[in-house]
């Protein structure tokens, strides 16, 4: 404090101060991922964009106990970098708990055999594989070793194509854990422009050589003791990292990162950002006719046509073998009030033709005249 009572421009105590480690991704690197990277979700500072342009490699593990998000991130990753990034993906999927998701996003299931030669043919997308059906464990196992061996001689011979290629598996990568392919795939990929994504529950089983072949990890809550103690040990975490790993609650996860430069990233992910793939709907306006609609843009005509009830609740009262029947869903909305040219406006947007809204809303009529 100065003689007049004032006090110094700069204080000798500013050097003291510690702010808190937020855990946020830095501006300037946010800005560069951000040009060639995906959104991952909102830091406590930034949006975090996963950029493994500048990972050490392009192999990424996820780990986390069960319902923390870990899935949910798993088909996030998949979807982006398909659809965003231009990469191609290749899923081999065990038990067949993606195939909704990738029938829902217009790919179509790769027979094993012939893997190798569509990825050959496919500039970005999705090749699927679903094992579910091909046996038990072991020879399932064996099937994907074999598409992975098929895989590598093949990015091998097509090491100038610049593709970027993720191999997506599941919990059940365990199923390969003594595959040389799988090895081959962690050791040499990250040349030929290949990653491996996989997963698991359990940090303590993955083998410390796999472990540390991954230059991305995204953790969500973990409460073993041995896998904590084994990330700690093997990237160097501090104990406050360790708590807030254990402490992360749903949909939230540490993203750590070894880049290039020999610098290591480790940021907090408050909610993962997913895609989300609209439903379609199957509509039925009389006779042969049928309309696959966005559930969403149904649900919007819905509402613009009545201000009451729920739209969910007026498609599945329109629910007739699988698809919803217009002249049903007519007949509930006018019982619920809806006005009906507000009602045949909504629908006109929807491209369902003149002819068939007029017999629509004829047999809606006639229906409501034989229950009055």
């Amino acid at each position: 404090m100065r003689a007049d009572g004032g006090f110094a421009k700069v204080s000798y105590a500013a050097d003291l101060i510690r702010f808190p480690d937020t855990g946020a991704q830095g501006t300037a690197r946010a800005i560069e991922s951000a040009r060639s990277g995906v959104l991952i979700g909102g830091t406590r500072g930034l949006p975090y964009f996963l950029d493994l342009n500048n990972a050490v490699n392009p192999h990424v593990f996820v780990c986390g106990i069960t319902g923390s998000g870990k899935t949910y991130l798993m088909r996030s990753l998949m979807l982006k970098l398909a659809q965003i990034a231009g990469a191609t993906i290749v899923l081999v999927d065990f038990t067949g708990e993606y195939k909704a998701l990738v029938d829902q996003a217009g790919e179509e299931r790769a027979d094993p055999k012939l893997a190798d030669s569509l990825l050959a043919k496919k500039v970005s997308g999705i090749v699927y594989i679903n094992l579910a059906d091909s046996g038990n464990q072991r020879i399932r196992a064996s099937i994907a070793d074999d598409v992975l061996t098929s895989m590598i001689e093949g990015m091998r011979m097509r090491a100038a194509n610049g593709k970027r290629v993720y191999i997506m598996l599941d919990e059940a990568w365990k199923l390969l854990e003594r595959s040389k392919a799988l090895q081959t795939l962690l050791r040499e990929g990250r040349k030929y422009g290949y990653g491996l994504i996989f997963s698991s529950q359990l940090v303590e089983d993955v083998d410390l050589a796999m472990l540390s072949n991954a230059a991305t990890l995204f953790i969500f809550r973990l409460q073993n003791r041995q896998g904590l103690s084994r990330l700690a040990a093997n990237y160097g975490l501090r104990s406050g990292q360790i708590e807030t790993i254990q402490g992360l609650g749903v949909g939230s996860c540490a993203a750590l990162q070894t880049l290039v430069s020999g610098k290591r990233e480790f940021c907090l992910i408050k909610n993962v950002h997913g895609i989300m793939l609209d439903d379609i709907v199957r509509l039925n306006a009389g006779g042969a006719t049928r309309h696959e609609i966005a559930r969403s843009k149904l649900e919007e005509a819905v509402c613009e046509a009545c201000s009451e009830g729920d739209a969910q609740e007026a498609l599945r009262a329109g629910e007739r073998n699988g698809y919803v029947d217009l002249s049903a869903l007519i007949v509930f909305l006018l019982g619920r009030g809806a006005n009906r040219r507000r009602l045949l406006a909504a629908l006109r947007k929807l491209g369902i033709g003149e002819d068939e809204l007029a017999d629509s809303f004829a047999a809606a009529v006639a229906s409501q005249r034989l229950n009055e």
